[in-house]
């Protein structure tokens, strides 16, 4: 029988000159007699292995991506191997990923893992798949919405290549989440964690994968965006920054790269592709580079971080300069790149800066910053920034940035720092693991420092619908008696973006927010239909020249939070009375508005009385 090689070199010159050779195999592939169909499978997964050669075999077009869902969704046995080998193959580009989510294709994967027997070819393969799409953010959203961290988890204590792969999964996954109190990071819960990483990526980059290893080959590309997630967590960056092989690998990486050098091969294979790396490895490349940076936090003098390196025995400075100034790395790379450079070389004079870069500020502009722990509805936080962005809303989330300001990449603390004097509204989603997290933590301090010296504002969404009960400690003192919204379903996403939008939109216009009770369509039967205790009103501004300007003037009053002894009393005032607006104040009676007056501080309470003293003088 023919080796993937030889196959590779005779068919893919055919399949190159003749377009309907792969959709051929693909209808055999779906429709064929069993024996047909697997032969089918077997040669496209052979086809998928030289798709950077120019055979694109994740195109929309051709339809082999929803084919091969369809398999392994369907299927079983060497079929279903076979298919989960070619989405393998096909998820080393960014553009299949991204297909293969439109596809639905993660929660399939991850149900054929389930599905499978635990080290079956099936399971291994679903294994790999998860793993090698898991790097691309949008894969990694599905497989968490999915269940993923509740499925992938238990496999870490099995140790061994699953081990390994479970835990490169999770990083994508969790890895911002910083440990704190009880709660370990994935490198302290699991030691052995950091001897196998460090094992299969010194191999990997030596070619020494493959046949006579214990694990095989592992694709670089995944090996060192899985070590650029989990450096993010101030408790990994300590335990990877001290082991000096995998340092000299991320250098050996950028080695590769700068040196044009050809792809690391498959041990024993013959494969052309290999196992990644070289002059044409860019994601690998740029991922080292974002490793680097965020490893090199835990030194904060400079002194220090150049001596680490030092002692290692590897120039990196000329390194940083190389990259600086290459034509194929993004400006978010060499930007690292400065970062790495300012930090290592000692300055007589000012540094030039990256002429390339792109402006990472636009003046006399604003954003609002979305600040919120990764390990709590993240999906919720990403739909939130959707929407604000199609109400036309200008968002900065750490991992896409704003038209104002980078994403999160080297220098953390002065970007997180720049997002915050560079908004207008910082969105602060509130949850246990936000409260939890020191990251979080110094973003939230420092916002509220802002915030005392009018610089901006706040608003808080909620992200669990109990946890507003028992907020405590420098979160519960921070949020205080503010009112929120509720963002811990789906389903509050749309109201809640366009409330948020509404408040900043007003604001802009230089106007007072007010707040507003919002009505159902119908009187509400039950309590819970009601909104809960301390949820959030509506931020628009209502503008009533037709009435009587007593009204807008005790409405002002009535909606400023910062006016009320009880915020939420008096919201449920308003539910209860049906008020939502101010023209509406016009049908109360003196009764209601003393009811109203109750709920304020002493002296807006007096101002309130007094607006209806003037308004019924006889009174």
């Amino acid at each position: 029988m023919a080796s993937n090689k030889e196959l590779k070199r005779i068919i893919l010159p055919l399949i190159n000159a003749i377009q309907p050779g792969r959709k051929t195999l693909i209808n055999i592939m779906g429709f064929g007699r069993d024996n047909a169909r697997v032969e089918a499978l077997g040669k496209l997964m052979n086809l998928s292995y030289a798709d950077e050669n120019g055979v694109y075999m994740g195109s929309k077009d051709l339809g082999l991506l929803p084919a091969l869902i369809a398999v392994v969704s369907s299927d079983s046995g060497e079929a279903r191997v076979k298919a989960l080998g070619t989405l393998w193959n096909l998820s080393l580009r960014h553009e299949n990923i991204d297909y293969l989510v439109c596809c639905h294709g993660m929660s399939v994967v991850l149900a054929a893992l389930q599905l499978s027997p635990k080290g079956s070819d099936s399971f291994k393969t679903s294994l790999t798949v998860l793993m090698v799409s898991g790097r691309i953010l949008s894969a990694a959203r599905d497989l968490f919405v999915a269940g993923g961290v509740e499925i992938i988890s238990p496999l870490l204590d099995g140790g061994g290549v699953d081990g390994i792969k479970a835990a490169i999964i999770l990083s994508f996954l969790l890895g911002k989440e910083e440990s704190r109190g009880t709660q370990l990071s994935l490198l302290e819960s699991k030691p052995q964690l950091t001897d196998l990483l460090e094992s299969i990526f010194n191999n990997t980059v030596n070619g020494l994968g493959g046949d006579g290893y214990e694990f095989g080959n592992f694709d670089l590309v995944v090996i060192v965006a899985a070590i650029a997630s989990m450096a993010v967590s101030d408790n990994n960056k300590a335990i990877l920054s001290q082991r000096p092989t995998i340092l000299l690998c991320l250098f050996q990486v950028l080695s590769l790269f700068l040196d044009d050098s050809p792809p690391i091969p498959y041990r024993g294979t013959g494969n052309s592709y290999g196992v990644g790396g070289g002059g044409q490895d860019i994601e690998s490349a740029e991922s080292a580079i974002e490793s680097l940076q965020l490893l090199s936090f835990v030194y904060e003098n400079d002194s220090d971080l150049r001596q680490h390196y030092k002692e290692i025995g590897v120039d990196v400075l000329f390194s940083m300069k190389r990259i600086m100034t290459h034509p194929k790395l993004s400006n978010n790379a060499k930007q690292g790149a400065q970062y790495l450079r300012n930090r290592l070389e000692e300055k007589t004079v000012p540094l030039p800066t990256v002429e390339t870069a792109i402006p990472s500020v636009v003046e006399h502009k604003k954003h609002l910053m979305l600040s919120y722990a990764w390990g709590c509805k993240k999906e919720l936080v990403i739909s939130l920034q959707e929407k604000l962005t199609s109400f036309g809303v200008e968002v900065w989330r750490d991992e896409t940035g704003s038209s104002l300001l980078s994403k999160m990449q080297g220098a953390t603390d002065d970007i997180m720092a720049k997002a915050i004097e560079l908004s207008h509204t910082v969105v602060v989603c509130v949850s246990p693991h936000y409260k939890a997290s020191a990251n979080c933590r110094q973003e939230g301090k420092y916002t509220n420092a802002m915030y005392k010296k009018g610089m901006l504002n706040i608003i808080y969404v909620m992200m669990d619908g109990d946890y507003y009960k028992s907020v405590d400690g420098w979160l519960g003192i921070m949020l205080g008696d503010s009112l929120w919204y509720p963002l811990w379903d789906a389903q509050n996403v749309i109201q809640t973006a366009s409330d948020i939008a509404a408040n900043v939109t007003a604001c802009h216009r230089g106007d007072t927010p007010h707040l507003v009770v919002p009505q159902a369509s119908s009187p509400a039967k039950d309590d819970s239909l009601r909104p809960p205790v301390g949820s959030p009103v509506t931020l628009v501004q209502q503008s009533s020249p037709a009435i009587d300007p007593h009204y807008d003037e005790a409405w002002t009053i009535l909606t400023d939070p910062s006016k009320a002894s009880d915020p939420e009393g008096l919201m449920t005032l308003f539910s209860k009375l049906g008020l939502s607006k101010a023209s509406e104040l016009v049908d109360c009676d003196e009764e209601i508005w003393n009811d109203l007056a109750s709920y304020l501080k002493p002296i807006p309470k007096r101002a309130l009385l007094r607006i209806l003293a003037r308004k019924n003088p006889e009174k």
